[in-house]
């Protein structure tokens, strides 16, 4: 039978070789693409196209017959999955191949925006965030809630994705923390710091470490009030103030070390926290078989009880007197 796949390229540092996962997914190699004839050919820019003839690996999602358009929400929960390991970011186009005798035939195209990466999204390895060992738990977790209509995962997954491509770092910020508002069930400042901060853990680091073993210092405590402000004051029309969202903000590791090469602002530190909260807590969520619980309204609130206590003893801070509102 011939073979059909619906394919995304990844960004070259993003994996070092294939990868076969459950339910048709793979990372592979595609060679070759038949790109003169090509449908995609039509509506991207040479620059797109070069730079996807350069693409090492492809998250692919495949099977022996053309039936059926489910190929391509497949690809599409592959790679929201993947994003959620290690939000990296990625060209996020998704080509439908057919496979030929003389190489892969592209037969249709759906071209979202850009997910826009971040300065750690840069720094990190996919890998060695746990790629092989979380990926089907992630996968299968996005794919359930998409197919059950768990609105309190699925709104989350989906702001992920649109807070990467706005490409505009406070509207970025407020897209990630009203996914964690969601998910927690939080509705104001104080369930908010008090469930995410338990749920995480305060002292725990917000950012994983790099591809280098460098690992950035900040922590769950350092930001998660500062989350919910900058939060309002995006909600609610105002103007960013310059103290302290506007002022210098280096990103520093446990060594010392300044990690980021351009000046940035504490608006660049909530939006990268934001979003590396975000995807932590989805992934906790898969790979911690928690869906049911939180699927559930009552048994969530409940659980989130727990983490409000959990927070409380491990001496977090309380929330601070808002300016947002």
């Amino acid at each position: 039978m011939t073979e059909v796949l619906v394919a995304t390229p990844l960004r070259n540092a993003a994996v070092t070789r294939p990868y076969d996962f459950v339910d048709g997914i793979s990372i592979r190699k595609l060679s070759p693409i038949l790109w003169d004839k090509s449908i995609v050919k039509g509506y991207i820019s040479e620059h797109q196209r070069a730079e996807m003839e350069r693409t090492a690996y492809w998250l692919c999602a495949s099977k022996d017959s053309d039936a059926g358009n489910d190929l391509f929400t497949k690809a599409r929960n592959a790679a929201w999955a993947l994003q959620v390991i290690c939000p990296t970011g990625a060209p996020h186009v998704f080509l439908k191949f057919q496979k030929t005798d003389d190489g892969y035939d592209n037969t249709t195209a759906e071209q979202p925006r850009e997910l826009c990466g971040t300065l750690l999204g840069g720094l990190l390895s996919v890998e060695k965030q746990g790629l092989e060992r979380d990926f089907e738990a992630v996968y299968f977790g996005i794919t359930r809630a998409f197919r059950e209509k768990a609105v309190r995962l699925q709104n989350p997954i989906l702001l992920i994705e649109h807070g990467m491509q706005i490409g505009h770092a406070p509207l970025g910020s407020l897209m990630f923390v009203m996914g964690l508002d969601m998910l927690f069930m939080a509705g104001e400042a104080e369930a908010f710091i008090k469930r995410v901060g338990g749920f995480l853990g305060v002292d725990s680091y917000v950012f994983p470490a790099t591809y280098r073993g460098i690992q950035p210092n900040t922590i769950v405590k350092d930001v998660v009030s500062d989350l919910y402000e900058f939060r309002n004051i995006i909600a609610h029309g105002q103007e960013v103030p310059k103290s302290p969202y506007r002022q210098s903000a280096d990103l520093i590791s446990t060594d010392g070390l300044r990690m980021n090469y351009d000046d940035r602002c504490r608006v660049d530190l909530m939006l990268e926290s934001s979003l590396f909260m975000l995807t932590a807590s989805i992934r906790k969520v898969f790979v911690g078989d928690l869906f049911d619980k939180v699927n559930n309204t009552e048994s969530w609130r409940w659980q989130l009880r727990l983490y409000e206590h959990r927070y409380k003893e491990a001496g977090g801070p309380e929330a601070k007197q808002r300016r947002g509102r």
